[in-house]
């Protein structure tokens, strides 16, 4: 019933025309469409203009053809360039010819609508060759522009590409063609200059939006807005008229488009300034709705905010069969709502739908036919689940590398269906939806930690009403916060959740997961307990229970713990005993990442017995292994810098701390940030560079509030009090504090001034 509709209208158009054409005989009586002017509000464009101005001035490149989605003001900026002065020199007016294609629904109509722009004298019958003769009468330079050339370019049969092809041989006569698509029409015969539109820049979407609203200028959420529009000029137009009309500021836009998208800029506005007719075009035009595979294809990808590589498709779309993707990508691509970002991957180039695209698909207005079938969400949804369960891992796992950057390169799309879906807030979270959240929030503790995320899955983990989901779920909040430096929140979730695994049945893998959360509880416990033997008693507790497991990771894991708390303690010779057990059973199962950490730990232990080379020896060890599995880990860069220094090899420390620093402030650990400032500040200091050693301990101070360290703010304070005292007067005798870590607590007297690195400074 589609296809006859379809056809219906089609002859209706066509009937339409050929009675318009009656009437409008004889030729002298012809109405040519008048060329619309370039927008009053026009900006971000001004490079292509130029350049397009260039190519067509010289007639070895004078095919020229902007490609791109609907609404990325390919009209506009070809009128821009129409109106260029340059060009109006080689193309008066008069030679220049508008020829809009959007309702050319076939070679015919687009012929008549020719005829009538060209102003070609009509006898009984329309043809190309009329045409063609009418343009080669005169050899002055003359331009064509086709607007939304897709309408007659995507029409069935093969009389467009013979008219164009045609027109093309005419050298006097340049072509300027507009459509939505990935590649110019007939560029296997013509050369074409063609360019894709991309969105808008920031800057010049935010002049649009404030020229067209000027009430907006102090606006703060005109950005986040723009952001959500995909800085899509026409949306942006739109936008911005609808805030100045409806007296309505970005945010108040911003919650509206959240609930209805593209509706909001369709009701009450004339039809071709209607943003949900602009999709239309593409999403439910012919060439769509004639490939079912482009069809539900599209649907996928717009449950995919961030899109997906081709290789990816199979876990998003495996209901697609694999032999059907290439023509699904092909139709997608030709209709222009799909894009190609090769700008990241190259060799695997991400596909995507446009964010206006997106929202007009997952609207819910149509209860009674969705633009996104109820089971198309759920198989996004299960499969979701699959790809993150298939590639969850920790750190000490062998592919962790590997799996851990194919779940970071999902990453926005996973966020998306587990945690921003409309359908999962409605559907009972099932054993597999909560094992994926759990391990989803594992992972980006590991790699980048986010206590929303976090706090978001024990939510979900209390709703199910799963004690070891609960219990699961608040052990990777307390290691999150444990991982950003805030250890206070960490040892109270890591506490709770301890003392959840505890009360559940013993089975063995509950006992594995308890011994496991025990470990980080103790690991937080000897930095966050005031009592020092408190933490020794945990430590030694949860050694004893991940003995009993007979799981020599989790075992050594726990000596590892064990041996810290005793170093903290004092008891340095019983913390080495156990650090040697521990790089025993972690060498002979190759966890290599806790095998390196307990070379580090040993190292501090030798360091604050002050066995500087034994220190050395094991740091380094550490480095090397670390190196080796290609994990960064602030804790070693920066025991490896406090040990260099106190070598007086400040060069290298230096490279360790700036690396600990990068780190550190990549996952956000603000205790971390605040210890390798610190130490910059120290390192400064030895270099006799008051100015920047002050900058250093100032941004420390503004990082230490909220850590564990309760000294660390007001060290750094009282040492930038003593710089000024030190500047103010070059000749005192001014102390410096040393890092909290530092096993020589004595005041740093720094030297006058800045000595090169060839001469050594000493510590005294």
């Amino acid at each position: 019933m589609d296809n006859i509709d379809n056809k219906v209208d089609d002859i209706h158009k066509y009937l339409f025309r050929c009675k318009q054409l009656a009437t409008l005989l004889p030729s002298e009586t012809f109405i040519r469409q008048q060329m619309p002017p370039k927008p009053a509000v026009f900006h971000g464009r001004d490079d292509i203009v130029k350049e397009i101005v260039q190519l067509l001035l010289e007639e070895e490149t004078s095919r020229v053809c902007i490609l791109g989605p609907g609404g990325m003001g390919k009209t506009s900026t070809s009128l821009a360039v129409v109106e260029s002065p340059l060009l109006r020199e080689r193309f008066p007016p008069a030679n220049c010819v508008w020829v809009p294609c959007i309702e050319a629904t076939s070679a015919t109509v687009l012929l008549e609508i020719m005829y009538i722009q060209l102003q070609v004298p009509i006898d009984n019958q329309v043809t190309l060759e009329k045409i063609i003769s009418e343009l080669d009468s005169s050899k002055d330079p003359r331009l064509i522009l086709f607007d939304n050339f897709e309408t007659p370019w995507n029409a069935p049969g093969e009389r467009v590409s013979d008219i164009l092809r045609k027109l093309a041989e005419l050298r006097h006569i340049a072509i300027f063609i507009t459509m939505r698509g990935a590649n110019p029409p007939c560029h296997n015969v013509i050369k074409w200059e063609s360019m894709n539109m991309q969105p808008t820049d920031e800057e010049a979407c935010l002049r649009i939006y404030h020229d067209n609203n000027p009430d907006s200028k102090d606006d703060p959420d005109v950005p986040r807005l723009l952001a959500v529009l995909g800085h899509m000029p026409f949306a942006v137009t739109l936008m911005a008229n609808l805030g100045m009309d409806g007296k309505s500021t970005a945010q108040e836009l911003l919650d509206a488009w959240l609930e209805s998208g593209p509706d909001i800029l369709s009701d009450g506005f004339k039809p071709e300034q209607s943003m949900n007719r602009s999709i239309s075009l593409s999403v439910e035009s012919n060439l769509v709705k004639r490939n079912p595979n482009a069809t539900a294809l599209l649907a996928i990808l717009s449950l995919l905010p961030a899109g997906t590589t081709k290789e990816n498709l199979r876990w998003w779309a495996p209901a697609l069969k694999t032999s059907m993707i290439p023509s699904a990508i092909a139709t997608l691509l030709r209709a222009a709502v799909l894009v190609e970002n090769k700008q990241q991957t190259p060799d695997s180039p991400v596909f995507f739908v446009v964010p206006v695209v997106q929202s007009f698909m997952q609207q819910h207005d149509q209860e009674q036919h969705p633009r996104i079938p109820e089971e198309v969400r759920n198989q996004i949804q299960s499969a979701c689940c699959r790809y993150v369960l298939d590639h969850a891992c920790r750190p000490h796992d062998l592919q962790f590398s590997v799996k851990s950057k194919a779940l970071a390169a999902e990453d926005t799309n996973i966020q998306s269906i587990l945690f921003g879906s409309p359908t999962l807030q409605h559907t009972i979270l099932t054993d597999r939806t909560m094992e994926a959240l759990i391990a989803f929030s594992w992972h980006r503790c590991d790699i980048k930690p986010s206590v929303e995320i976090a706090n978001h899955v024990v939510t979900a983990a209390n709703a199910s009403g799963v004690e070891r989901y609960k219990a699961s779920a608040v052990w990777c909040l307390g290691k999150t916060y444990d991982r950003i430096g805030d250890h206070r929140h960490s040892y109270d979730r890591l506490l709770e959740a301890y003392q959840l695994f505890n009360i559940l049945p013993s089975d063995v893998e509950s006992q594995r997961l308890g011994g496991q959360c025990g470990i980080e509880l103790a690991s937080v416990a000897r930095s966050t307990l005031q009592d020092k033997g408190k933490a020794v008693s945990l430590a030694r507790d949860v050694e004893m229970k991940c003995a009993a497991l007979s799981d020599n990771v989790i075992h050594g894991r726990s000596l590892n713990v064990l041996g810290t708390a005793l170093t903290e303690a004092g008891q340095l010779q019983e913390a080495l005993v156990h650090l040697d057990r521990a790089r025993a059973m972690l060498r002979a199962v190759g966890d290599t990442p806790n095998f390196a950490n307990a070379y580090r730990l040993t190292a501090r232990v030798h360091y604050k017995a002050r066995r500087l080379p034994e220190a050395l020896d094991a740091v380094q060890e550490a480095w090397k292994l670390i190196q080796s599995s290609a994990i960064a880990n602030q804790h070693i860069s920066l025991e490896f810098g406090k040990i260099l220094f106190s070598a007086n090899r400040d060069t290298e420390a230096w490279e360790y701390i700036e690396l600990a620093l990068m780190t550190a402030s990549s996952i956000g650990n603000r205790h971390d940030v605040a210890k390798a400032l610190e130490y910059m500040g120290y390192g400064y200091l030895r270099r006799g560079d008051y100015q920047n050693a002050y900058g250093a301990y100032e941004a420390a101070a503004e990082k230490y509030p909220g850590t564990v360290s309760v000294s660390g703010e007001e060290r750094c304070k009282e040492n930038m009090a003593r710089i000024k005292q030190k500047q103010a007067n070059a000749d005192a005798d001014i102390g410096l504090y040393r890092h909290g870590y530092d096993v020589d607590q004595s005041l740093f007297y720094p030297p006058l001034q800045e000595s090169s690195e060839n001469d050594p400074i000493s510590d005294s």
